[in-house]
């Protein structure tokens, strides 16, 4: 994925829920497209684990997102990441929120668990329970904030919305420990969204699992420490084992897998979002 600047970045830190250190190491970010750059790393702790970043510049020209827009008898019918990416014309898209049943090989009725929105509209609610309720929130202008919320949240300024288990990042300080939800102390396949602290920068990270010397994949709180070294102020834990995916796409409109999906091939998943950028220039 990088072609240049192959200096390397060493972030240390100490995972809360283990006594190994974690050693998180990133080329250095080169420009995919206007206002995006990528990146690839990787994090050694009980595994070693490779990471595949972009980071959004939220207030570059052409920046705008989609996400699954409602169809089918429930929430959304099931896509690939790459075919969600084809139709929607994504220059960058990942897998996203959690959903149900799971998971066939083909397209198939689905529903979200928790908040989903697409241009504006609700395509799923937010979940009443405490399990869901965290979401990446995004407004037309490309406000993005990370933040639980609840069927009383006014969510009529957000124009794209995707829930997650858990916040793994609150303030810069890893919080990856406190849900336990859907095996998060585990090592899997991961993919988390995170948002720097000036409100600039969105993060869209995929770390692959489940390939034995290859990547392991991460727990949520490894996860936290791989966007606190991003950049990351606030960070959010989406869908992740056999669906996290990440693809680009080029001026032609062909689409590339960047990860390697722990499955062999990409999962039908509820929703994905996707980033729209302009090329840049030759």
């Amino acid at each position: 994925m990088m072609t240049r600047n192959w200096s390397w970045l060493v972030v240390l830190a100490l995972i809360a829920c283990t006594p190994v250190q974690a050693q998180v190491k990133m080329k250095d970010w080169s420009p995919a497209y206007v206002g995006i750059d990528q990146a690839s790393g990787s994090i050694s702790a009980k595994y070693v684990s490779v990471i595949y970043a972009v980071r959004v510049d939220l207030k570059a020209p052409g920046i705008s997102f989609v996400s699954s827009r409602h169809s089918g008898t429930k929430a959304t019918v099931s896509d690939t990441v790459s075919d969600f990416a084809k139709k929607t014309h994504a220059q960058v898209a990942i897998n996203a929120g959690f959903f149900s049943p799971c998971c066939l090989e083909h397209e198939e009725d689905k529903n979200i668990l928790g908040v989903s929105i697409a241009e504006g509209k609700i395509v799923s609610p937010p979940s009443a329970k405490d399990e869901y309720n965290a979401a990446l929130l995004i407004t037309q202008q490309n406000e993005a904030s990370i933040t639980t919320v609840s069927p009383d949240t006014n969510l009529s300024r957000i124009f794209t919305a995707v829930a997650g288990s858990a916040i793994i990042v609150q303030k810069g300080e890893n919080t990856g420990n406190v849900n336990q939800l859907n095996k998060a102390a585990y090592a899997n396949p991961r993919t988390a969204v995170g948002v720097s602290k000036d409100g600039r920068y969105l993060y869209l990270v995929v770390i692959d699992g489940r390939k034995p010397g290859y990547s392991m994949g991460t727990s949520n709180s490894e996860t936290a420490e791989v966007m606190i070294a991003l950049g990351a102020y606030t960070a959010l834990n989406l869908d992740g084992g056999g669906s996290t995916t990440m693809v680009k796409s080029d001026e032609q409109g062909n689409v590339e897998t960047v990860n390697h999906p722990s499955g062999g091939a990409e999962r039908f998943d509820a929703s994905a979002l996707g980033v729209h950028a302009s090329f840049l220039p030759h």
